[in-house]
């Protein structure tokens, strides 16, 4: 499901923190929130707080950056998720 130009908007005019980054990427992918959270094990609100700019806490930190370098490496959300599934041993069924 895209995400909402409000969301698009918000990510956009965010200060460019590692989140923020991963938000960038994950919009021009189309790699959903949801499958955000599940790879790293955060809430769905957390991970918005994320791409909005908010602080990652240390033991997230490792993850969003795996996930990042997978996000950026993929040019699509599905082989993203692939890769993600791969990656950080997750259930692909969600």
């Amino acid at each position: 499901m895209p995400y909402s130009a409000s969301t698009v908007s918000r990510i956009n005019t965010s200060p460019r923190t590692l989140g923020n980054k991963l938000g960038r990427r994950a919009v021009a992918i189309d790699f959903s929130v949801l499958r955000i959270a599940k790879a790293t094990g955060a809430t769905r609100q957390t991970v918005y707080n994320w791409l909005f700019g908010g602080t990652i806490l240390s033991p997230y930190k490792p993850l969003v950056v795996r996930l990042l370098a997978v996000l950026a490496e993929s040019k699509s959300s599905d082989i993203a998720w692939r890769k993600t599934c791969q990656e950080f041993q997750v259930d692909t069924q969600y």
